[in-house]
Protein backbone atom coordinates (compact mmCIF):
# COMPACT_ATOMS: atom_id res chain seq x y z
CA UNK A 1 0.00 0.00 0.00
CA UNK A 2 2.79 2.18 0.85
CA UNK A 3 4.37 1.78 -2.73
CA UNK A 4 0.97 2.47 -4.49
CA UNK A 5 0.83 5.92 -2.35
CA UNK A 6 4.47 6.94 -3.47
CA UNK A 7 3.97 5.67 -6.61
CA UNK A 8 0.76 7.65 -7.45
CA UNK A 9 2.42 10.39 -5.31
CA UNK A 10 5.30 10.52 -7.60
CA UNK A 11 2.70 10.28 -10.81
CA UNK A 12 1.29 13.71 -9.64
CA UNK A 13 4.74 15.81 -9.33
CA UNK A 14 5.47 14.66 -12.29
CA UNK A 15 2.30 15.50 -13.65
CA UNK A 16 2.70 19.00 -11.78
CA UNK A 17 6.35 19.21 -13.15
CA UNK A 18 4.99 18.26 -17.09
CA UNK A 19 2.38 21.60 -16.26
CA UNK A 20 4.88 23.31 -15.02
CA UNK A 21 7.41 22.99 -17.88
CA UNK A 22 4.27 23.46 -20.71
CA UNK A 23 3.57 26.87 -19.49
CA UNK A 24 7.34 27.55 -19.55
CA UNK A 25 7.15 27.07 -23.07
CA UNK A 26 4.33 28.61 -23.93
CA UNK A 27 5.64 31.85 -21.66
CA UNK A 28 8.38 32.21 -23.32
CA UNK A 29 7.33 31.67 -26.57
CA UNK A 30 4.56 34.68 -25.70
CA UNK A 31 7.97 36.52 -24.67
CA UNK A 32 9.09 36.01 -27.95
CA UNK A 33 6.48 36.58 -30.36
CA UNK A 34 6.04 40.39 -28.56
CA UNK A 35 9.66 40.95 -29.22
CA UNK A 36 8.63 40.28 -32.52
CA UNK A 37 6.15 42.81 -32.81
CA UNK A 38 7.66 45.27 -30.80
CA UNK A 39 10.54 45.19 -33.71
CA UNK A 40 7.43 45.39 -36.37
CA UNK A 41 6.08 48.32 -34.30
CA UNK A 42 9.33 50.22 -33.83
CA UNK A 43 9.63 49.84 -38.13
CA UNK A 44 5.86 51.17 -38.41
CA UNK A 45 6.59 54.11 -36.18
CA UNK A 46 9.59 54.65 -38.26
CA UNK A 47 7.81 54.21 -41.58
CA UNK A 48 5.21 56.56 -40.81
CA UNK A 49 7.68 59.37 -39.25
CA UNK A 50 9.25 59.42 -42.77
CA UNK A 51 6.09 59.87 -44.83
CA UNK A 52 4.89 62.43 -41.88
CA UNK A 53 8.08 64.46 -42.93
CA UNK A 54 7.35 63.98 -46.47
CA UNK A 55 3.99 65.37 -46.34
CA UNK A 56 4.66 68.20 -43.94
CA UNK A 57 7.14 69.11 -46.69
CA UNK A 58 4.87 68.91 -49.29
CA UNK A 59 2.32 71.05 -47.34
CA UNK A 60 5.06 73.57 -46.88
CA UNK A 61 5.52 73.53 -50.17
CA UNK A 62 1.98 73.80 -51.11
CA UNK A 63 1.38 76.65 -49.41
CA UNK A 64 4.37 78.91 -49.66
CA UNK A 65 3.19 82.43 -50.62
CA UNK A 66 5.69 82.44 -53.74
CA UNK A 67 3.81 79.15 -55.07
CA UNK A 68 0.58 80.94 -54.30
CA UNK A 69 1.65 84.19 -56.22
CA UNK A 70 2.46 82.14 -59.11
CA UNK A 71 -0.73 80.38 -59.25
CA UNK A 72 -2.56 83.46 -59.23
CA UNK A 73 -0.59 85.43 -62.06
CA UNK A 74 -0.54 82.22 -63.97
CA UNK A 75 -3.63 80.43 -63.90
CA UNK A 76 -5.68 82.97 -62.41
CA UNK A 77 -4.45 85.51 -64.56
CA UNK A 78 -4.04 88.53 -61.36
CA UNK A 79 -1.48 90.71 -61.70
CA UNK A 80 0.21 93.13 -59.00
CA UNK A 81 -1.33 96.01 -58.36
CA UNK A 82 1.33 99.19 -58.97
CA UNK A 83 0.55 102.52 -57.36
CA UNK A 84 -2.03 104.13 -59.44
CA UNK A 85 -1.57 107.76 -60.21
CA UNK A 86 -4.79 110.07 -60.70
CA UNK A 87 -4.80 112.73 -63.18
CA UNK A 88 -6.81 115.20 -62.62
CA UNK A 89 -7.96 117.14 -65.80
CA UNK A 90 -8.87 120.85 -65.34
CA UNK A 91 -12.13 122.00 -67.54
Amino acid sequence: MKFSIKLYFLFFLLFILLCVCLETVKVRWQIAQEFENQAYLNLSQNKFKQINVQLQTEHYHLNSPAKVERHAKEILKMEEIINIKIIHREK
